[in-house]
């Protein structure tokens, strides 16, 4: 019985340990910012450390079912993983560095329309 409420309960307890994960982002980076790091500096070392603890997972779990990678996707990637790095994480650190919280928020919330428009 305690198994079957467990595996009900993972989608909540993965989503509240993604916010504590945020919060935790938020307080690092506000640390950062406020002892005088460029919002740009942080970007790269936050893409840099997510690249470094994925990629193994990346490597060996999908090894063998990954697609090939043609041109195209190459180049939706590159596009896609520029633009996320340029607009969402500067934007969003911009906004922290300069401006409210609120403002900050809003940024972040504005990916995803900017996403939608050019696909």
């Amino acid at each position: 019985m305690a198994m079957v409420e467990l595996s009900k309960a993972k989608p909540y307890l993965a989503m509240i340990s993604l916010q504590f994960g945020f919060a935790g982002m938020y307080v690092i980076t506000m640390v950062s910012l406020q002892h005088g790091m460029n919002h740009y500096i942080l970007a790269v070392y936050r893409h840099l450390v997510a690249t470094i603890v994925i990629a193994p997972f990346a490597l060996v779990l999908e090894r063998k079912i990954r697609p090939k990678l043609t041109l195209p996707i190459f180049l939706r990637i590159l596009v896609l993983g520029f633009l996320e790095t340029v607009v969402d994480q500067n934007l969003y650190y911009l906004g922290m560095k300069d401006t409210t919280a609120t403002l900050a928020s809003a940024t972040v919330n504005v990916i995803p329309a900017i996403t939608f428009v050019w696909r």
